[in-house]
């Protein structure tokens, strides 16, 4: 009888310490461990909430867009779960939208999404104000810091076709992501 008792409380030492560890990669800015562990932990916790926003904001911050599919599916138990959920499919939405955009020349400058606080977000908002379909690098300026800029363009990266966006602050290159 005292090993029933004993399962659960393991599990749920065992789920708070994956959660705690992601958490502290998180913390230390490791969001590729952080987003690996998750993934290999993924199948273990995909009941825990907690968990997997955690994972998923760790690979958001590690640029691996893509790989917010599986936990914005599951994100649905709570109010903040569902926003994360729907933060996460909106930005999937703006890359894939942007990939078509570049890659296939498909108009989206009618549509009309919500804009995040998210790079990507911006960018998605400055391409379909100003698309720039004549040029390979496109270039923006952030309305709100005129001395951060950004370029836009097409990158292939492990065999796949994707976006990259660069940051400058006064031309000096300040970050590189590459959305995977």
């Amino acid at each position: 009888m005292k090993y029933l008792f004993f399962i659960p409380l393991l599990t749920t030492v065992l789920s708070a310490s994956m959660s705690e560890k992601i958490f502290e990669l998180y913390q230390k800015e490791l969001y590729a461990q952080g987003c690996s562990l998750g993934l290999k932990e993924f199948q273990n916790y995909r009941n825990d909430e907690p968990f997997i926003s955690l994972y998923a904001f760790s690979c958001l911050k590690n640029d691996q867009i893509d790989a917010l599919a599986l936990p914005s599916s599951l994100l649905n138990q709570s109010a903040e779960a569902r926003a994360n959920a729907a933060y996460f499919s909106l930005l999937i939405l703006q890359k894939k939208l942007l990939l078509q955009a570049l890659y296939d020349n498909k108009p989206i400058i009618h549509l009309k999404l919500p804009v995040s606080s998210h790079l990507l977000s911006k960018i998605f908002d400055l391409y379909l104000k100003h698309p720039q379909k004549e040029v390979f690098i496109k270039e923006y300026k952030d309305p709100l810091t005129p001395r951060l800029t950004y370029k836009l363009y097409t990158i292939q990266s492990n065999h796949h076709k994707t976006i990259a966006i660069d940051e400058y602050y006064d031309k000096i290159l300040t970050h590189h992501h590459v959305y995977e």
